[in-house]
């Protein structure tokens, strides 16, 4: 017999949307991504942050995740520290993000959307925000769904300023 390989499928449409630009400044994310696959009950998502980033007391309070087939915003995720039946777990662990499905699942070609900071508003309204990096430059964000059956890589710049100067 040959033996099985796995391939994991590459994500699609990623992208992350920050309130703020400029080196260790306290920013808003908005993190955008296809899953090929899906993510089935007890399976995870994850976002890994570049070393340097601050994640400080970010939790599940400061995190919205919505799905869906059209705009990734049909359905939104019940979120708390621990996944238990249909509410997922989202817990911070040094830069990695994990998001765990209880008895919930993300249908295969749906789009995804992971809010963090301020602008995560489903059950309360996130208090807390990760800092950016404080040297600028080019830094890369990894994602997988579906326990790693997808993933993929994006790119977050950090600037000097993100300001403009009249």
């Amino acid at each position: 017999l040959a033996p099985f390989i796995a391939h994991a499928a590459s994500l699609t449409a990623l992208s992350d949307t920050m309130s703020r630009l400029k080196a260790s400044t306290a920013s808003n994310h908005t993190i955008k991504y296809t899953t090929p696959t899906g993510v089935a009950a007890g399976q995870t998502m994850t976002v890994l942050m570049p070393t340097g980033f601050t994640i400080g007391s970010v939790d599940y309070t400061d995190i919205d995740v919505s799905w869906g087939a059209s705009t990734g915003a049909e359905n939104e995720l019940t979120l708390d520290s621990t996944p238990s039946g249909s509410t997922w777990g989202a817990v911070f662990s040094s830069q990695t993000l994990t998001i765990t499905s209880g008895s919930g699942a993300i249908t295969a070609a749906s789009k995804v959307i992971v809010e963090i900071g301020t602008n995560a508003t489903a059950g309360t309204t996130g208090d807390q925000q990760i800092t950016n990096h404080a040297t600028p430059a080019t830094y890369t964000v990894t994602i997988t769904a579906g326990s790693g059956a997808d993933s993929g890589k994006l790119a977050l710049v950090v600037l000097s300023n993100d300001q403009v100067q009249l």
